[in-house]
């Protein structure tokens, strides 16, 4: 039997194997509690990311690339016929399809990649776990929730050490639609147990980071809180100990 790998997990949560190699995983997944354990993490991170990427895509597309979408008429030379032809252009109508395919390939990679822009450049995945990249790795190693600057892309919230020992932060992500979630940190870096999407308040502006989080968010937090949140002093610390 080919050995199970994650690639082969997450093919199967994903339902992209065919039905015999979902059966042998089947198999294996009720003689193997380890595996049975990863195959829920990996459902647990499909399902984190859905919820929170799923509203980036049902943006509108930009104007710019909308029109790159739209046929252009051609514009053909006519050909003075040569004796006794009667096709006349059809040189110029041959390179003309081609020629719209490839636009039309090109502004549809386009707007493949601006409706995955924020997927790509604050997450990461690494052995079926979420992880802060980009600007949110930054911010999260940097920023201080005691030195908050409104113009930031991401807002820091609370910082604490958890039951586990590790530091964790809630956080904001400001760019439209507004996300939020917790980090903790690791050897591996910032992992994101949770991101959920941030609700406006009824005056249309964002929360604040440290408050009125989503209640995913805020039941993460809950689970996870060992004593008091730091103070500035214990934070700025914890930022000069690189968060261990």
């Amino acid at each position: 039997m080919t050995p199970i790998d994650d690639d082969i997990l997450q093919a199967y949560v994903d339902g992209e194997i065919d039905a015999e190699a979902a059966a042998q995983v089947d198999a294996a997944l009720a003689r193997d509690a380890t595996l049975a354990v990863r195959v829920q993490q990996m459902r647990e991170v499909n399902d984190r990311l859905r919820t929170t990427f799923d509203a980036v895509l049902d943006e509108a597309v930009p104007a710019h690339l909308s029109a790159m979408l739209q046929p252009r008429p051609a514009t053909v030379t006519p050909i003075a016929p040569r004796a006794g032809s009667t096709r006349r252009g059809a040189s110029g109508r041959r390179w003309f399809l081609p020629g719209a395919a490839l636009a039309a390939s090109v502004a549809l990679l386009a707007v493949a990649l601006w409706s995955w822009r924020s997927h790509d450049d604050l997450v990461r995945m690494h052995g079926g776990q979420t992880f802060a990249a980009g600007a949110l790795n930054h911010a999260l190693d940097e920023s201080l929730a005691s030195e908050p600057d409104a113009q930031a892309p991401v807002a820091i919230g609370l910082s604490f050490r958890s039951a586990e020992g590790h530091i964790c932060r809630t956080f904001v992500l400001r760019a439209a639609p507004a996300r939020a979630g917790l980090a903790c940190h690791e050897q591996t870096g910032w992992t994101l147990p949770v991101l959920s999407v941030m609700a406006p308040s009824g005056s249309g502006d964002l929360r604040q980071a440290a408050s009125s989080m989503p209640g995913a968010v805020q039941d993460a937090v809950d689970a996870r809180l060992r004593g008091d949140v730091f103070n500035a002093q214990q934070e700025r610390a914890a930022r000069a100990a690189g968060w261990r």
